[in-house]
């Protein structure tokens, strides 16, 4: 059984463990057209997840910068916004 006191440190709570798993998976994956529509597909979920921030101006690009902060920056994707710095 596996405890959440022996797993990775989540890093943003509000997308819970199974984004941030997604997340560590686009990191894996070797081909750039893959990664890149699967880095899409991770996005509008965490869209799903969030309405809330369908509110906010720039909501997409709050969603990208979200990517990138749970990769730790080490994701390789296109962005439609500037990627953000530490």
């Amino acid at each position: 059984m596996e405890y959440n006191t022996t797993r990775n440190h989540l890093i943003m709570r509000e997308y819970g463990r199974h984004i941030q798993k997604m997340i560590e998976y686009l990191l894996t994956i070797e081909d750039q057209e893959i990664r890149q529509r699967n880095a899409y597909a991770v996005i509008e979920l965490m869209g799903f997840l969030n309405p809330h921030l369908k509110n906010v101006e720039d909501f997409r690009h709050k969603l990208w910068d979200h990517l990138f902060l749970v990769s730790d920056f080490k994701l390789d994707v296109e962005s439609p916004y500037p990627i953000p710095t530490r």
